[in-house]
């Protein structure tokens, strides 16, 4: 009992040096260990960004759904149509180009919905001098509530410099509702 006492302090006092330590606004990417089995921690990983104007974070949802979800000022991740959502990953394989990693990524989320079409849109500069943005249009008519989105890849980096893919989509039910939040997306995509 008292060994899994003094487990359970080391891993609180690991967690609360990691927020400590992760404070530095500077950073794009930060990190964060939770709590995820008999005394294991795992990483996840978000990225520091600005919602666009007219635009809030729905903090709950973003919690729960352990992604990060920005939907129009007012609305909720259960009533937005549109909704912006961040998805931050680690780049392990430093041979792997973003463009790579965006097949990949593309290919299994059509062999999951096969009905699903993607294609190419141009890509978006971003005002950070990062590299730009890669976009991917994404029809999916099984699925209701995603049943449009553009999908950006991106690179950004820790205050260590570790490299992360930011996986940014604007996901709707309709092409009408991604056209609604076209400008608030791109905005978002050159500021980040």
């Amino acid at each position: 009992m008292r060994a899994a006492r003094v487990a359970s302090a080391s891993i609180k006092a690991a967690f609360a040096a990691l927020i400590f330590c992760s404070a530095p606004a500077r950073a794009e990417v930060h990190k964060f260990l939770n709590p995820c089995g008999a005394q294991q921690l795992c990483a996840s990983y978000q990225l520091v960004l600005t919602p666009p104007d007219g635009w809030e974070i729905d903090k709950q949802a973003s919690r729960q759904n352990k992604i990060q979800i920005i939907v129009p000022n007012g609305a909720s991740f259960a009533t937005a149509d549109p909704l912006i959502y961040v998805e931050v990953f680690y780049h392990r394989d430093k041979q792997q180009t973003l463009a790579d990693f965006a097949r990949i990524s593309n290919a299994r989320w059509v062999a999951a919905n096969a009905k699903a079409k993607t294609s190419e849109l141009a890509p978006i500069e971003r005002s950070n001098g990062k590299p730009p943005f890669i976009r991917f249009v994404f029809e999916n008519p099984d699925k209701a509530q995603q049943a449009y989105e553009i999908g950006a890849f991106g690179i950004d980096s820790d205050k260590d410099g570790n490299e992360f893919v930011l996986d940014v989509v604007v996901s709707g039910n309709s092409k009408q509702a991604l056209d609604r939040a076209d400008a608030a997306y791109v905005a978002f995509l050159k500021a980040h």
